[in-house]
Order: C-alpha cells, then structure tokens, then sequence
C-alpha cells in the first residue's frame, strides 16, 4: 500500500477509532481510576490504593467460585443442548418450521421475564414442578428448590433454557453450510453415524463451537437480571456472582469504589478465561 493511500484509510477509521477509545476506553479508565479511589467517608476522593480490595478480599474467593460454576455450569450444557437439536432439526421432518420457531422462542424473551417465570415454576406452593410431582405422588412435602442447596442449580437451568436458542441458532446455520457431498461420500466409503458426526460434522463446525463458547461465556459471566430476578444473589449469598456484587456495591452500598474494584476482578478473570480459550483452539488448529 502506498504512503498517501496509507494516510487516507488511517484518516477515514480516525473518527472510528476516537470514538471507540470514547465509548470503551473511557469507561475502562474510569473503572480502573475508581478501583484505587475512596469514595465514603474520610477518605473520599483520595488515592487509597489497594483499600477497597481489602474490603472484599473475603469475599473474593467464594464469589469467584460461585460465578464460574455458574457461568460453565450454563454454558457447556446449552452448547451441547443446542447442537443436539440442531442435529435434530438438520434433518427433514413433518413440522421442522414449528419446531425450529420453539426452540427459537427463549430468546426473544427480556431476561427479567425469564427470571419472573422461572420463579413462579419453582414457586414452593403453586409452582408447577412442586404440583406435578405432589400429583404424581413422587414428593409428599414441597421442594424447596430456591433454597440454600438447589438455589444456584436452579437459576443455573433458567439460563440454560434461555441460552440453549443461542448455541441452537448457531449451530443450525453452521450445518446447513456443510456439503451434503462429504456425507455421501463418507457413506460410499462405510463409514457410520459416529464417524461421520467426529470425522465430518464437527471438523466443520469448530469455528463456530469456538466463536460460540467465548460469546455465550461472557455473556453468562455478565448475566445480572436472572439472578437478580430470582433470587437476588440469596439464600446466604449461595447466587452472589461478581455481577451481583457489582449492583449491590453501587446501587444499594452506594460504593463506587468497590464497585469499581469488582469490576476489575471481572475483567481480570475473563481475560484469564478468553486467553484460555484462544490458546485452546490454536493448538486444536495445529494438531
């Protein structure tokens, strides 16, 4: 490329890239800034570096076990969930359209409505599980299922069903991509139903397994109103991942520090976790 058409492409992304370095970078410095800042009492406004880290170190621990189990506690069920309905729905059958539309439907759905449903079906009293296994005679007393022990399976199953359509959508446009020649000829050749999903459909479908892993785990990392809807990060803090400490921090502690110190925590694990998945998928595409 020559010097002048150099200039001309770096002057035509310049207005692009001030204001991504606005909409982002500005934000992230703010965050870091505020991490190392005091913001109550007398030392507000002053430098205290690692002070608001120390008010949480307790809690770190716990909180970053509990958000990853919650985060690939959703995520690899969904995957796997999706593609085995894209298998399914890959075929040609009677109703295809209807069933592709409902496995569609959990997506479209705002998640504070998902969180508000999925309470109401694990209601101890008139939730719908509770009903059925009352009038199938399989439980005699309700299960308590946002309780302490099945709080965090519980919302964890919420956001399987809301993040499966994801995977599912993925998944499904990916295999529709791949030629129908390779089947055929993995057919002519013997090969069976398992050699021809490790040795044909997955091969191709690793870009988008990747792709799709890395969105799915930072959103779910990041999913603040499931949790908040049904359980609010209770009983016990048993649901109290990082993005609950976030809110709670800053809008009922009113501590942007601390806040702002979470977030940090946040970014550094899934950094952690994004690197992780990278470097996974290079040596997949060596090997």
């Amino acid at each position: 490329m020559k010097k002048s058409q150099r200039k001309r492409v770096i002057c035509s992304l310049l207005p692009l890239i001030v204001l991504l370095v606005f909409i982002y970078g500005y934000p992230l410095f703010k965050v870091c800034t505020s991490a190392f800042m005091g913001f109550s009492g007398a030392s507000a406004g002053q430098f205290v570096g690692f002070g608001n880290f120390s008010i949480i170190k307790d809690e770190i621990p716990k909180t970053v076990v509990t958000t990853l189990i919650w985060t690939f506690g959703s995520v690899i069920p969904a995957m796997i969930l999706g593609l085995a309905v894209a298998l399914i729905c890959n075929r040609s059958f009677a109703g295809k359209k209807v069933v592709v539309a409902f496995n569609l439907l959990p997506y479209a759905i705002p998640l504070i409505i998902v969180a508000s449903c999925w309470r109401f079906v694990y209601n101890s009293d008139f939730g719908i599980i509770n009903v059925l296994l009352k009038n199938i005679g399989l439980i005699e007393e309700p299960i308590s299922f946002l309780g302490l022990d099945l709080a965090l399976t519980s919302v964890i199953l919420a956001r399987i069903w809301r993040a499966m359509p994801f995977a599912f959508m993925n998944y499904y446009s990916a295999l529709t991509t791949i030629p129908a020649e390779q089947y055929e000829a993995a057919c002519i050749d013997g090969a069976g139903p398992v050699q021809r999903f490790c040795y044909i459909t997955m091969p191709n479908l690793k870009a988008i397994t990747g792709s799709t892993l890395i969105v799915l785990t930072v959103w779910t990392f990041l999913v603040f109103d499931i949790i908040f809807g049904m359980t609010g990060g209770g009983p016990v803090n048993a649901t109290k991942t990082i993005s609950m400490h976030i809110y709670q921090e800053m809008f009922s502690m009113k501590n942007l520090g601390t806040a702002s110190a979470w977030s940090l925590i946040a970014i550094l694990v899934l950094v952690i976790i994004t690197v992780f998945y990278w470097k996974l998928m290079e040596r997949e595409d060596a090997a």
